[in-house]
């Protein structure tokens, strides 16, 4: 009897019989690996720094409320000037609205960071500019709508 050394099965030791497991020399399927632990990598590229807090962008709710004040004054104290109505509605309307719009934008964002300090005042101050903007808006086109209706 001779022994094949191309075999795969395994060799017979000096007593003749085989070893007790004959899957030894085959790799194991559960061995570590990389291919085994595919975030093992990921893990070790964590950063060690803080986690990004959002927060309301609280400025751009300022020039919007001091853009809406504008236009609310200008509109109460000049609104008979018709030039002044006009200038006190874009304050109030386009201006007030586009920097309300610019928070809101932002404020978005900082909310999509896994942490987001809320703000009352800014929710509350939000509506005050909203408040604000539109009795500016009907103060100024009063004006306007007076102005025109003497044409």
């Amino acid at each position: 009897m001779t022994t094949d050394t191309s075999s795969s099965w395994p060799a017979a030791d000096q007593f003749g019989s085989a070893a007790a497991d004959p899957f030894a020399s085959q790799p194991s399927a559960f061995a570590s690996t990389t291919a085994a632990e595919p975030f093992a990598a990921a893990q070790s590229a964590r950063p060690s720094g803080a986690i990004a807090q959002g927060e309301p962008p609280i400025p751009w709710l300022v020039l919007a409320a001091l853009a809406a004040a504008a236009g609310l004054v200008l509109a109460v104290t000049l609104g008979s000037i018709t030039g002044l109505a006009v200038v006190a509605w874009v304050l109030a309307g386009g201006c007030a609205f586009g920097l309300l719009a610019r928070f809101t934008v932002l404020d978005t964002a900082q909310r999509a960071l896994p942490v987001y300090a809320r703000s009352k005042v800014a929710q509350r101050g939000y509506w005050v500019v909203v408040v604000l903007a539109l009795a500016g808006i009907v103060a100024s086109a009063w004006h306007i709508a007076e102005w025109a209706g003497r044409l």
